[in-house]
Parts: structure tokens; sequence; C-alpha cells
């Protein structure tokens, strides 16, 4: 089960804007959170619709 998971993990780099980084460290910084754990919690609460557009609903970061 531990061999599956590893294989369904994803890790990445992202690139993000000068603002959009200064909001999300702003958003890990209130919540106690890196920003990596931010966004890892944002890609939890994506869904995907029948037209294939992604969609988050409001959620707080924990």
């Amino acid at each position: 089960m531990e061999r599956q998971d590893a294989r369904d993990e994803l890790k990445t780099q992202l690139w993000l804007s000068a603002d959009v980084s200064r909001r999300l460290r702003a958003i890990a910084t209130r919540t106690g959170l890196e920003p990596e754990q931010v966004l890892a919690q944002l890609a939890d609460q994506v869904r995907m619709d029948d037209d294939g557009a992604l969609t988050v609903d409001p959620f707080t970061p924990r």
C-alpha cells in the first residue's frame, strides 16, 4: 500500500507571481501553515465539473 501511495504522489515546482506569492505567504502566516501546506489543502478541494472546468468552493486552510 505504501508503495502504491508513493507512486501516486506528485512533486512539482511552482513559480508564482510576486503578488500571488505575497498573498499565499500572508494566508500561510495567518493559519500557521507553510505555503506548501496551504497549496496542498487547496489542491485537495479542487473539483472538476462535467465540462472539465476546475472549481474550488470557499474553504479555510487548517
